[in-house]
């Protein structure tokens, strides 16, 4: 992840664009704005965390911290932002279309670190990029971080749908 990404005013996605390109809806809807996007290579996002996110009434009652499995689904989530854009740029030349239905899964998890605690008024900012493919499954490396804290390090193995 040493080459992080250019924000452009074109590339930023707002909640509505994301949840064109993916199949997730509330509760389990999780980016707020993508702010950075290369379609097909990577992507940086962000998630608010507040404390009326209904996850944190019982993780953990007295000491509010946002679930470590839910920061790895921020990440997938953001691989499946990755792969829709590049599909919905081959199928209707613009960024953002209609695509959730072909969104692939999550198929792997490998060396999740996690670094530091969530919590709370923090916005986490997620960090994507694409690894190598063998067939349809695509190595990606993702990063969470909370200020200048990483928060989490992970590498995924995502599946891509074709059309």
């Amino acid at each position: 992840m040493s080459n992080p990404l250019t924000p452009a005013p074109d590339a930023v996605l707002t909640a509505d664009d994301i949840a064109r390109l993916l199949p997730h809806r509330h509760p389990f809807f999780l980016l707020d704005r993508v702010t950075a996007l290369e379609p097909g290579v990577g992507a940086e996002a962000i998630k608010n965390i507040t404390s009326s996110d209904s996850v944190l009434a019982g993780h953990f009652p007295g000491r509010m911290i946002y679930p470590g499995v839910l920061l790895v689904e921020c990440v997938a989530q953001l691989a499946a932002v990755v792969y829709g854009t590049a599909g919905a740029l081959r199928a209707t030349g613009e960024v953002v279309a209609d695509v959730a239905d072909r969104v692939g899964y999550l198929a792997e998890i490998r060396q999740a670190k996690f670094l530091k605690p969530v919590v709370p008024g923090d916005q986490v900012v997620f960090r994507l990029q694409s690894g190598p493919r063998l067939g349809g499954l695509i190595s990606v490396t993702g990063q969470a971080s909370v200020g200048r804290d990483t928060v989490l390090t992970v590498r995924l193995t995502v599946t891509e749908r074709d059309a």
